[in-house]
């Protein structure tokens, strides 16, 4: 599949909302709000096939060392074709830009951690980020009952 990607502008909000809803509905994500979506845009990734989104990732910075990999969708169309990993690491590169620290540590909390240990990643424990514990995990539905796995990645640079 032939495409590109690109930083999400405030205007793909309701494309990214689209692509996230069959998602949330499983319960595999947390809903996000258009304006949550719209405001978070400058540390989001979309893959366009044709003019249409068909995969999205966000960043989320807990410090200045610390991202994490968030919300990682591809459209069930586009599934298999190399897209995740092109968004993990064109998200990587952004936050890269984005933050001078380093070594910058990325983490994700995944149901499919086979997925980015393939990308480089290393399973974990969750306890290793205690900040998203704190900041989000604490105040979410699931929290006594996640199955989500975490894994990590350190910046080379």
């Amino acid at each position: 599949m032939a495409g590109i990607i690109r930083d999400a502008t405030p205007t793909d909000a309701a494309e990214i909302a689209a692509l996230l809803k069959p998602y949330v509905e499983k319960k595999i994500l947390l809903h996000r709000s258009l304006d949550e979506i719209r405001e978070n845009a400058d540390k989001t990734v979309v893959y366009l096939d044709q003019g249409r989104i068909v995969g999205t990732t966000s960043l989320v910075f807990f410090s200045e060392t610390l991202c994490e990999i968030r919300a990682l969708v591809i459209d069930d169309t586009a599934q298999g074709s190399g897209i995740g990993k092109k968004l993990v690491l064109a998200a990587e590169e952004k936050a890269l830009r984005l933050q001078t620290a380093r070594p910058l540590k990325f983490f994700a909390l995944t149901y499919t951690p086979e997925f980015f240990e393939r990308v480089g990643y290393q399973r974990t424990t969750k306890d290793m980020f205690p900040e998203k514990i704190y900041e989000v995990c604490n105040f979410c539905l699931r929290k006594d009952d996640c199955h989500e796995i975490a894994v990590q990645k350190i910046s080379a640079g």
